[in-house]
């Protein structure tokens, strides 16, 4: 399993992508990178880890019949760590951003939530289950 060091809250710690083709996003990045993406052994989703040199950095998963009638397209998201995630959501509506996602429990990874800034750019925060 690829090494991953819980992140200090603040610390822009993982990249996703939500594809609607996974096989075709898997070829690209590991054809143009060199990345390695082995399945995830922290979820039983079809989630595939990218690992640099046996360190994980982020995932790809697929956008499918799950997310919805009408699924966003294809997508690049960023994490930021944080040491609770229902305080930092209140936190976030205090200063003029959203919840697009109101927090979530994901089993074996934390608790977390898709939100926006004032001007609308989205990201997520996430409250690792360690730290919790």
């Amino acid at each position: 399993m690829a090494e991953f060091k819980i992140p200090t809250p603040g610390e822009i710690c993982w990249r996703e992508l939500a594809t609607k083709d996974l096989a075709k996003s898997m070829d690209f990045y590991s054809n143009l990178f060199g990345w390695s993406l082995p399945q995830t052994k922290m979820s039983p989703m079809d989630y595939k880890e990218i690992v640099i040199d046996n360190i994980a950095y982020g995932g790809m998963m697929e956008i499918n019949e799950t997310w919805g009638e009408n699924p966003p397209p294809s997508h690049w998201k960023t994490y930021v760590a944080v040491e609770n995630a229902d305080e930092t959501v209140e936190k976030i509506k205090a200063n003029g951003g959203a919840i697009d996602v109101p927090p979530f429990d994901a089993p074996g990874v934390g608790r977390m939530s898709i939100v926006s800034d004032p001007s609308g750019a989205i990201f997520a925060i996430i409250q690792f289950a360690a730290a919790s």
